[in-house]
């Protein structure tokens, strides 16, 4: 005979208000039983225990409850009904809509670990598609929980109440291609921005410690993060996010605005992808040369080793479909790591 308990979510402790947000959620994403409501709450919850039953009730008040705080809770005429908020999606287009779930599937795809903040925030982002849209959009979301956990992910929190609050962050930090040793660092966050590539998250601000200047760093790479929430810092009005990411590749501006013009050759076969477009910073011939093939220049930020890193990553991604003509110590050096992976696939 099975035992009844509660576990995960203790619906008695949890406290109205909080108990309120969340079901307010889960009732804009889709239209849900009380049964339903339930489950999500106390999944291990006997049914028809006395537990259960106190629960429903529980469910049912804060249903009725919303109603009476001003939400359109509409509940259908089947047994049992189903109940959900009726949300105002008039107020945005059809456009809007799907940059709306754009920005869903992004946050998904960036989501790791448990994920319950990007859970959160997804169902708000749920609760504006219409109706016929929502349970389909909820079920691609099923792996949701499931993931290993990142260092991006536990440092996520640390640099949202940092940034949020207006504190600074303090953290220590292994800059690639440095030392090799970690580097105590203070910043004081100005935007956290996902890379364009492969959207890991980055802190761009001011670095007090050892820069004094505004500096990029890499969520993931970030080592016992602290919110000094004793400071308070503000956000210069005189810094321009356009202006410094104008500069980047991907997300690491220049470092005293000096960017590299980088001339590229396509290979036919390549070249669609490059006449689609998406590259801000890529500029390409008119017309193919007689062989199919295209020329490219793209204008990139060198890093401290006086390599455009960020652009060198794109442009090894074309394998053999692109060729670097120069500047001239750019093509030896991509000339140099092809040799070497050449090499170590002749050792295999």
């Amino acid at each position: 005979m099975a035992t009844c308990h509660a576990a995960g979510m203790d619906l008695e402790t949890l406290g109205q208000a909080q108990r309120l947000f969340l079901l307010a959620g889960l009732l804009r994403a889709r239209p849900m039983t009380i049964k339903q409501l339930v489950l999500h709450f106390a999944p291990d919850l006997c049914l028809d225990s006395q537990e259960w039953r106190r629960a429903e009730r529980m469910m049912q008040r804060d249903v009725q409850t919303l109603a009476e705080l001003g939400e359109q809770v509409v509940s259908t005429k089947t047994r049992p009904p189903r109940h959900h908020i009726k949300h105002a999606q008039q107020s945005l287009t059809a456009t809007e809509l799907l940059i709306f779930h754009a920005a869903l599937r992004l946050t998904y795809h960036r989501a790791t670990g448990e994920g319950e903040a990007h859970k959160r925030a997804m169902q708000r982002i749920i609760g504006w598609l219409p109706e016929h849209l929502r349970e389909v959009t909820t079920r691609s979301l099923g792996d949701m929980g499931k993931r290993r956990r990142t260092p991006e992910d536990l440092n996520l929190r640390h640099a949202a109440d940092a940034w949020t609050g207006g504190h600074p962050l303090r953290f220590l930090y292994k800059k690639p291609g440095g030392s090799g040793q970690l580097r105590p660092n203070i910043i004081e966050p100005y935007l956290i921005e996902p890379h364009p590539q492969n959207l890991d998250l980055y802190v761009i601000g001011r670095e007090t410690t050892f820069h004094n200047a505004v500096r990029t760093f890499k969520l993931a790479r970030m080592q016992q993060p602290e919110v000094l929430r004793g400071e308070q810092y503000r956000i210069p009005a005189d810094f321009q996010p356009r202006e410094f990411l104008e500069s980047a590749w991907g997300i690491v501006g220049a470092q005293g605005g000096r960017k590299d013009t980088i001339h590229l050759r396509f290979r036919a076969d390549a070249r669609y992808r490059i006449e689609e477009g998406g590259y801000p910073h890529l500029k390409h011939a008119r017309d193919p040369n007689p062989d199919g093939s295209l020329n490219a220049t793209l204008q990139a930020p060198p890093d401290s080793s006086g390599l455009p890193r960020e652009a060198l990553a794109w442009i090894f991604s074309f394998g053999p479909r692109v060729e670097v003509l120069g500047p001239a110590h750019l093509r030896a050096h991509w000339l140099n790591e092809l040799r070497e992976a050449a090499a170590q696939g002749d050792h295999a």
